[in-house]
Protein backbone atom coordinates (compact mmCIF):
# COMPACT_ATOMS: atom_id res chain seq x y z
CA UNK A 1 0.00 0.00 0.00
CA UNK A 2 1.63 3.35 -0.86
CA UNK A 3 2.73 5.71 1.72
CA UNK A 4 0.32 9.07 2.07
CA UNK A 5 2.60 12.61 2.34
CA UNK A 6 1.96 15.92 2.81
CA UNK A 7 2.81 19.07 0.93
CA UNK A 8 3.78 21.42 3.46
CA UNK A 9 5.15 25.45 3.38
CA UNK A 10 7.57 26.52 5.89
CA UNK A 11 5.88 27.98 8.98
CA UNK A 12 7.79 31.24 10.86
CA UNK A 13 6.14 30.61 14.05
CA UNK A 14 5.21 27.32 16.11
CA UNK A 15 1.44 27.32 15.05
CA UNK A 16 -0.09 23.59 14.18
CA UNK A 17 0.26 23.29 10.79
CA UNK A 18 -3.14 22.15 8.47
CA UNK A 19 -2.11 20.52 5.37
CA UNK A 20 -4.23 19.00 2.52
CA UNK A 21 -2.96 15.44 1.82
CA UNK A 22 -1.46 14.65 -1.27
CA UNK A 23 -0.10 11.48 -2.60
CA UNK A 24 4.09 12.08 -2.62
CA UNK A 25 4.73 10.83 -6.52
CA UNK A 26 8.63 12.62 -7.49
CA UNK A 27 11.42 11.96 -5.32
CA UNK A 28 13.00 15.25 -6.00
CA UNK A 29 9.87 16.69 -3.87
CA UNK A 30 11.16 14.78 -0.46
CA UNK A 31 12.47 18.19 0.79
CA UNK A 32 9.05 19.46 0.69
CA UNK A 33 7.11 16.92 2.07
CA UNK A 34 6.78 14.56 5.08
CA UNK A 35 6.25 11.37 6.10
CA UNK A 36 3.18 11.10 9.19
CA UNK A 37 4.39 8.67 11.86
CA UNK A 38 2.61 6.39 13.49
CA UNK A 39 2.08 8.22 16.82
CA UNK A 40 -1.51 9.21 16.16
CA UNK A 41 -3.77 10.32 18.00
CA UNK A 42 -7.44 11.37 18.18
CA UNK A 43 -9.15 14.81 17.86
CA UNK A 44 -11.54 16.11 20.44
CA UNK A 45 -11.98 12.68 22.01
CA UNK A 46 -13.02 10.54 18.93
CA UNK A 47 -10.49 7.93 17.84
CA UNK A 48 -10.87 9.77 14.09
CA UNK A 49 -7.57 8.20 12.75
CA UNK A 50 -6.60 4.34 13.22
CA UNK A 51 -3.00 3.19 14.21
CA UNK A 52 -1.18 3.86 10.62
CA UNK A 53 -1.66 6.84 8.17
CA UNK A 54 -3.03 4.30 5.23
CA UNK A 55 -6.28 5.44 6.34
CA UNK A 56 -5.89 9.17 5.29
CA UNK A 57 -6.87 9.45 1.49
CA UNK A 58 -6.00 11.94 -0.85
CA UNK A 59 -7.71 15.11 -0.27
CA UNK A 60 -7.80 14.92 3.38
CA UNK A 61 -7.12 17.80 5.45
CA UNK A 62 -5.39 17.36 8.57
CA UNK A 63 -3.33 19.71 11.11
CA UNK A 64 -0.24 18.57 12.72
CA UNK A 65 0.56 19.50 16.41
CA UNK A 66 3.69 20.44 17.72
CA UNK A 67 4.04 17.48 19.18
CA UNK A 68 3.60 15.56 15.65
CA UNK A 69 0.30 14.73 16.37
CA UNK A 70 -2.19 14.24 12.83
CA UNK A 71 -5.72 15.45 13.69
CA UNK A 72 -8.16 14.81 10.67
CA UNK A 73 -10.02 18.11 10.40
CA UNK A 74 -11.92 17.25 7.11
CA UNK A 75 -12.53 13.96 5.61
CA UNK A 76 -12.09 13.74 1.54
CA UNK A 77 -16.17 13.28 -0.53
CA UNK A 78 -17.95 12.49 3.12
CA UNK A 79 -21.04 14.04 3.56
CA UNK A 80 -20.52 14.30 7.95
CA UNK A 81 -17.49 17.03 7.85
CA UNK A 82 -18.21 19.85 10.25
CA UNK A 83 -16.68 22.81 10.97
CA UNK A 84 -16.16 22.93 14.87
CA UNK A 85 -17.06 26.62 15.40
CA UNK A 86 -16.92 26.78 19.29
CA UNK A 87 -16.97 24.87 22.60
CA UNK A 88 -18.79 26.98 24.08
CA UNK A 89 -22.48 26.89 24.67
CA UNK A 90 -25.19 28.66 26.37
CA UNK A 91 -26.82 25.25 27.40
CA UNK A 92 -25.88 22.25 29.43
CA UNK A 93 -28.36 19.46 28.20
CA UNK A 94 -27.56 16.52 30.21
CA UNK A 95 -27.33 14.24 26.87
CA UNK A 96 -24.93 16.33 25.61
CA UNK A 97 -21.90 14.07 24.05
CA UNK A 98 -19.92 16.99 23.50
CA UNK A 99 -19.46 19.02 26.82
CA UNK A 100 -18.77 22.45 26.37
CA UNK A 101 -15.31 24.10 26.82
CA UNK A 102 -13.77 27.62 26.98
CA UNK A 103 -14.26 29.22 23.62
CA UNK A 104 -11.02 28.89 21.29
CA UNK A 105 -10.71 31.64 18.96
CA UNK A 106 -8.30 29.88 16.92
CA UNK A 107 -10.85 27.37 15.80
CA UNK A 108 -12.49 30.11 13.54
CA UNK A 109 -8.93 30.86 11.65
CA UNK A 110 -8.37 26.40 11.08
CA UNK A 111 -12.09 26.87 9.61
CA UNK A 112 -11.29 29.51 7.16
CA UNK A 113 -8.23 27.20 6.40
CA UNK A 114 -9.94 24.25 5.56
CA UNK A 115 -12.58 26.14 3.05
CA UNK A 116 -9.94 27.46 1.37
CA UNK A 117 -8.21 23.76 1.30
CA UNK A 118 -10.89 22.55 -0.04
CA UNK A 119 -10.54 21.17 -4.14
CA UNK A 120 -13.65 19.89 -4.60
CA UNK A 121 -17.59 20.84 -4.45
CA UNK A 122 -18.40 18.95 -1.05
CA UNK A 123 -22.03 18.23 -0.87
CA UNK A 124 -22.51 18.71 2.45
CA UNK A 125 -20.93 21.56 5.44
CA UNK A 126 -21.88 21.02 8.82
CA UNK A 127 -21.55 24.18 10.85
CA UNK A 128 -21.13 23.16 14.79
CA UNK A 129 -20.62 23.34 18.35
CA UNK A 130 -20.77 24.00 21.01
CA UNK A 131 -23.43 26.77 19.98
CA UNK A 132 -22.55 28.14 16.88
CA UNK A 133 -24.49 31.23 17.10
CA UNK A 134 -23.07 32.55 20.18
CA UNK A 135 -20.54 34.07 17.15
CA UNK A 136 -22.43 34.66 14.66
CA UNK A 137 -19.89 36.51 13.01
CA UNK A 138 -17.69 33.63 11.99
CA UNK A 139 -21.09 31.74 10.41
CA UNK A 140 -21.14 35.04 8.13
CA UNK A 141 -17.95 34.36 7.55
CA UNK A 142 -18.38 31.07 6.27
CA UNK A 143 -21.41 31.67 4.51
CA UNK A 144 -19.67 34.59 2.38
CA UNK A 145 -17.30 31.99 1.28
CA UNK A 146 -19.55 29.06 0.84
CA UNK A 147 -22.04 31.05 -1.44
CA UNK A 148 -18.63 32.28 -3.85
CA UNK A 149 -16.97 29.15 -3.77
CA UNK A 150 -19.33 26.27 -3.32
CA UNK A 151 -23.22 27.69 -3.57
CA UNK A 152 -25.04 24.21 -4.33
CA UNK A 153 -23.45 23.20 -1.19
CA UNK A 154 -25.96 21.84 1.41
CA UNK A 155 -25.36 23.77 4.69
CA UNK A 156 -26.64 22.25 8.04
CA UNK A 157 -26.34 24.46 11.01
CA UNK A 158 -26.54 22.69 14.56
CA UNK A 159 -27.87 25.56 16.82
CA UNK A 160 -30.30 25.57 19.97
CA UNK A 161 -31.71 28.69 18.22
CA UNK A 162 -31.63 30.65 21.93
CA UNK A 163 -29.47 33.36 20.62
CA UNK A 164 -32.06 33.70 17.41
CA UNK A 165 -34.72 34.86 19.54
CA UNK A 166 -32.94 38.34 18.92
CA UNK A 167 -34.47 38.96 15.44
CA UNK A 168 -31.43 41.03 14.45
CA UNK A 169 -29.51 38.33 14.83
CA UNK A 170 -31.27 36.11 12.49
CA UNK A 171 -31.88 38.20 10.21
CA UNK A 172 -28.10 38.65 9.53
CA UNK A 173 -27.98 35.13 9.41
CA UNK A 174 -30.20 34.47 6.63
CA UNK A 175 -29.73 37.45 4.58
CA UNK A 176 -26.02 35.68 4.04
CA UNK A 177 -27.35 32.12 4.37
CA UNK A 178 -26.83 30.06 1.00
CA UNK A 179 -29.64 28.74 -0.75
CA UNK A 180 -29.92 25.23 0.56
CA UNK A 181 -29.08 26.21 4.47
CA UNK A 182 -31.27 24.51 7.46
CA UNK A 183 -31.43 25.35 11.05
CA UNK A 184 -31.37 22.21 12.81
CA UNK A 185 -32.99 23.04 16.27
CA UNK A 186 -32.61 21.31 19.30
CA UNK A 187 -35.80 21.66 20.93
CA UNK A 188 -36.68 18.22 23.68
CA UNK A 189 -39.57 19.56 24.99
CA UNK A 190 -43.51 20.81 24.61
CA UNK A 191 -43.08 22.81 27.93
CA UNK A 192 -40.99 25.19 28.77
CA UNK A 193 -40.49 23.17 32.59
CA UNK A 194 -39.62 20.07 30.88
CA UNK A 195 -36.83 21.81 28.36
CA UNK A 196 -35.76 23.41 31.12
CA UNK A 197 -35.15 19.85 33.01
CA UNK A 198 -33.12 18.72 29.66
CA UNK A 199 -30.85 21.75 29.09
CA UNK A 200 -30.60 23.64 32.71
CA UNK A 201 -31.49 26.47 31.12
CA UNK A 202 -34.25 28.81 32.38
CA UNK A 203 -36.50 30.78 29.86
CA UNK A 204 -34.66 28.55 27.54
CA UNK A 205 -37.69 27.27 26.13
CA UNK A 206 -39.23 30.39 25.35
CA UNK A 207 -36.37 31.47 23.47
CA UNK A 208 -35.95 28.67 21.52
CA UNK A 209 -39.47 29.01 20.16
CA UNK A 210 -38.82 32.53 19.46
CA UNK A 211 -35.60 31.73 17.68
CA UNK A 212 -37.76 29.03 15.20
CA UNK A 213 -40.35 31.39 14.80
CA UNK A 214 -37.88 34.20 13.69
CA UNK A 215 -36.24 31.80 11.49
CA UNK A 216 -39.80 31.01 9.79
CA UNK A 217 -40.16 34.71 9.12
CA UNK A 218 -37.59 34.99 7.36
CA UNK A 219 -38.14 32.04 5.26
CA UNK A 220 -34.98 29.74 6.40
CA UNK A 221 -35.50 25.94 6.04
CA UNK A 222 -35.65 24.58 9.47
CA UNK A 223 -35.20 21.18 10.98
CA UNK A 224 -36.50 20.13 14.56
CA UNK A 225 -34.26 17.73 16.92
CA UNK A 226 -35.27 16.20 19.43
CA UNK A 227 -33.28 13.83 21.58
CA UNK A 228 -35.03 11.03 22.94
CA UNK A 229 -34.26 10.87 27.00
CA UNK A 230 -35.77 9.60 30.69
CA UNK A 231 -37.67 12.57 30.79
CA UNK A 232 -39.12 12.96 27.79
CA UNK A 233 -40.03 9.71 26.47
CA UNK A 234 -43.27 9.14 27.53
CA UNK A 235 -44.45 12.65 26.09
CA UNK A 236 -43.40 12.23 22.80
CA UNK A 237 -46.82 12.21 21.18
CA UNK A 238 -47.43 15.39 22.96
CA UNK A 239 -44.40 17.00 21.47
CA UNK A 240 -45.20 15.73 17.97
CA UNK A 241 -48.67 17.63 18.59
CA UNK A 242 -47.19 20.75 19.94
CA UNK A 243 -44.42 20.69 17.06
CA UNK A 244 -47.16 20.33 14.29
CA UNK A 245 -49.47 23.15 16.06
CA UNK A 246 -47.14 25.73 16.17
CA UNK A 247 -44.15 24.90 13.79
CA UNK A 248 -46.45 23.52 10.59
CA UNK A 249 -43.88 25.54 8.73
CA UNK A 250 -40.89 23.47 10.06
CA UNK A 251 -39.13 21.17 6.90
CA UNK A 252 -38.00 17.94 9.00
CA UNK A 253 -38.78 16.47 12.33
CA UNK A 254 -36.04 14.63 13.69
CA UNK A 255 -36.67 12.35 16.55
CA UNK A 256 -32.89 11.17 17.38
CA UNK A 257 -31.60 8.59 19.60
CA UNK A 258 -28.67 9.27 22.36
CA UNK A 259 -24.78 8.75 21.71
CA UNK A 260 -23.57 8.01 25.17
CA UNK A 261 -20.49 9.93 25.86
CA UNK A 262 -20.17 13.28 27.20
CA UNK A 263 -22.40 14.38 29.93
CA UNK A 264 -24.82 11.54 28.66
CA UNK A 265 -21.82 8.81 29.90
CA UNK A 266 -21.77 10.99 32.83
CA UNK A 267 -25.78 11.46 33.49
CA UNK A 268 -26.50 7.43 31.93
CA UNK A 269 -28.41 6.43 34.96
CA UNK A 270 -30.43 9.59 34.76
CA UNK A 271 -31.02 10.49 31.07
CA UNK A 272 -30.51 6.94 29.24
CA UNK A 273 -34.08 4.99 28.27
CA UNK A 274 -33.50 2.15 26.01
CA UNK A 275 -35.27 2.25 22.43
CA UNK A 276 -37.35 -0.74 23.04
CA UNK A 277 -38.86 1.18 26.13
CA UNK A 278 -40.13 3.97 24.10
CA UNK A 279 -40.74 2.02 20.56
CA UNK A 280 -44.75 2.53 21.38
CA UNK A 281 -44.73 6.24 21.98
CA UNK A 282 -42.25 6.87 19.01
CA UNK A 283 -44.07 4.93 16.75
CA UNK A 284 -47.16 6.70 17.75
CA UNK A 285 -45.26 9.93 17.31
CA UNK A 286 -44.41 9.42 14.29
CA UNK A 287 -47.89 8.58 12.55
CA UNK A 288 -49.42 11.86 13.76
CA UNK A 289 -46.96 13.98 12.54
CA UNK A 290 -46.60 11.69 9.18
CA UNK A 291 -50.40 11.68 8.81
CA UNK A 292 -50.51 15.54 9.37
CA UNK A 293 -48.20 16.06 6.35
CA UNK A 294 -44.79 16.75 7.88
CA UNK A 295 -41.59 15.39 6.98
CA UNK A 296 -40.73 13.37 10.11
CA UNK A 297 -37.37 11.32 10.15
CA UNK A 298 -35.46 8.43 13.16
CA UNK A 299 -32.13 9.48 13.48
CA UNK A 300 -29.40 7.17 14.97
CA UNK A 301 -32.01 4.48 15.83
CA UNK A 302 -30.87 1.01 14.32
CA UNK A 303 -33.33 -0.74 12.07
CA UNK A 304 -33.59 -4.09 14.63
CA UNK A 305 -35.62 -1.58 16.72
CA UNK A 306 -38.42 0.11 15.00
CA UNK A 307 -41.30 -2.32 13.95
CA UNK A 308 -41.20 -2.94 9.98
CA UNK A 309 -43.55 -0.56 9.16
CA UNK A 310 -41.47 2.39 10.88
CA UNK A 311 -38.42 1.20 8.98
CA UNK A 312 -38.67 3.43 6.03
CA UNK A 313 -38.90 6.71 8.35
CA UNK A 314 -35.30 6.06 9.52
CA UNK A 315 -31.95 7.13 8.11
CA UNK A 316 -28.68 6.61 8.02
CA UNK A 317 -27.55 9.12 10.56
CA UNK A 318 -24.67 8.44 12.16
CA UNK A 319 -21.48 10.54 11.27
CA UNK A 320 -19.31 7.99 9.67
CA UNK A 321 -15.79 8.23 11.77
CA UNK A 322 -18.38 7.36 14.42
CA UNK A 323 -20.99 4.45 12.95
CA UNK A 324 -20.35 0.49 13.43
CA UNK A 325 -22.21 -2.69 14.19
CA UNK A 326 -21.79 -4.87 16.74
CA UNK A 327 -20.23 -8.67 15.77
CA UNK A 328 -23.73 -9.65 16.40
CA UNK A 329 -25.15 -7.84 13.25
CA UNK A 330 -22.72 -9.82 10.74
CA UNK A 331 -25.77 -11.29 9.29
CA UNK A 332 -28.39 -8.82 9.34
CA UNK A 333 -30.24 -8.80 5.89
CA UNK A 334 -30.93 -4.85 6.38
CA UNK A 335 -27.02 -3.91 7.57
CA UNK A 336 -26.16 -2.24 4.46
CA UNK A 337 -29.30 0.47 5.50
CA UNK A 338 -28.88 0.63 9.00
CA UNK A 339 -27.74 3.23 10.99
CA UNK A 340 -25.44 0.91 12.85
CA UNK A 341 -24.42 2.32 16.36
CA UNK A 342 -22.25 5.14 17.77
CA UNK A 343 -19.09 3.16 18.63
CA UNK A 344 -18.01 6.17 21.21
CA UNK A 345 -21.01 4.47 23.24
CA UNK A 346 -18.86 1.71 23.59
CA UNK A 347 -20.84 -1.11 25.76
CA UNK A 348 -23.43 1.24 26.68
CA UNK A 349 -25.99 -0.41 24.05
CA UNK A 350 -29.57 -1.06 23.51
CA UNK A 351 -30.58 -4.93 24.60
CA UNK A 352 -32.81 -5.10 21.59
CA UNK A 353 -30.13 -5.51 18.90
CA UNK A 354 -30.44 -8.24 17.16
CA UNK A 355 -29.70 -9.09 13.66
CA UNK A 356 -33.27 -8.67 11.01
CA UNK A 357 -33.36 -11.99 8.91
CA UNK A 358 -36.33 -11.08 6.83
CA UNK A 359 -36.93 -7.59 4.51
Amino acid sequence: MRNIKLKIKYQKNNTPIILRVVKHISLFDRKNSILLSDQITSAWGYQVIANNTNELNEGDIVRISQQGDCFLLWKYGSVHNSLFTTGACNVRCKMCPQPPTKDDSTLHEQNLKILKLLKYDPKVICISGGEPTLFPERIIDYFNYINKHFPSCQVDILTNAINLSDFQTAKNLALTAPLRTTFCVSLHADTADLQREINGVANGFNRTVQGIMNLAKLRQRIEIRPVITQQNYQYLSDIALFFYRNFPFADHIAFMGQEIIGYAARHFENIWVDPLDYQQELCKSIDILDQKGMNVSVYNIPLCLLPTHYRKFARRSISDWKQGNLPICKNCSVLTECCGVFLTSGSKQSRGITPVTGV
